[in-house]
């Protein structure tokens, strides 16, 4: 699907509820619920509304309760201090996801690396069998080393035809041993309740800003879902580092 609507994170202190912006003009505030590739759902007042896509030119969002400003253990690939960020919220087991994964190595790397810094969140989606063991994974692997993890991302989710709920472990045990880590260490990181609990504070942040499918990616707020065109994040990019000068 393409879905993209520019998107402003702001205070929640200066806005009290989401707010959603149509094509009449109208503006309705509410809570985001989520919604589909069609569509968009908000809890106005004592009810729920639903809104085509197509009749929205905007959407705000409160900031997370207590969302910090910049996460020190996620996973960044790029310039990591460039004011233009974009914000990945995806699922290592995902095909759309290791589609972006692509996207990003192959054009957006490439082209924005030394000027954006590309933040990786995890969000792991209760149909897949295996992502959230896989986002742990990553957590213990970025902890021996930032580029082991970000490695890691990269080879399970090009690995994902063939990875299963019973081969996740044996994997995992593969890619250790290729980086000298023993095998029964990685497995028992699997059951480490600190990588566990960075992998569910992302997830709860992203359900916070109104993510539902993967991936999602906010680039200095706006937001790109699920699938779309290279030229079209490109120019978002775009758009963002122009106005940060």
């Amino acid at each position: 699907m393409r879905f993209a609507i520019p998107i402003a994170l702001v205070c929640a202190a200066a806005c009290p509820a989401d707010t959603l912006t149509l094509r009449s003009g109208q503006v309705v505030h509410g809570t985001y619920l989520g919604g589909t590739a069609r569509t968009i759902n908000m809890q106005v007042e004592d009810s729920t509304k639903t809104y085509d896509v197509t009749d929205v030119t905007g959407l705000e969002f409160t900031a997370p309760a207590g969302a910090a400003a910049a996460d020190p253990q996620a996973a960044v690939e790029g310039r990591a201090d460039s004011r233009v960020r974009a914000i990945i919220y995806e699922d290592l087991q995902c095909s759309d996801c290791a589609a972006f994964r692509r996207m990003l190595d192959q054009d957006l790397l490439p082209k924005y690396g030394n000027r954006v810094a590309f933040v990786h969140h995890d969000f792991p989606l209760a149909k897949h069998v295996w992502a959230r063991r896989a986002a742990i994974a990553a957590r213990f692997f970025a902890a021996q080393n930032p580029a082991m993890g970000l490695e890691f991302r990269r080879y399970i989710m090009a690995s994902q035809e063939v990875t299963t709920d019973s081969s996740f472990n044996q994997r995992l045990i593969a890619f250790a041993q290729a980086h000298g880590i023993a095998p029964g260490t990685a497995v028992q990181a699997l059951s480490n309740p600190r990588y566990a609990a960075l992998v569910d504070q992302d997830y709860q942040e992203g359900v916070s800003r109104g993510v539902v499918h993967t991936p999602t990616v906010f680039v200095n707020g706006r937001a790109f879902i699920e699938t779309f065109p290279v030229e079209e994040i490109s120019k978002g990019i775009d758009d963002a580092l122009a106005a940060a000068h």
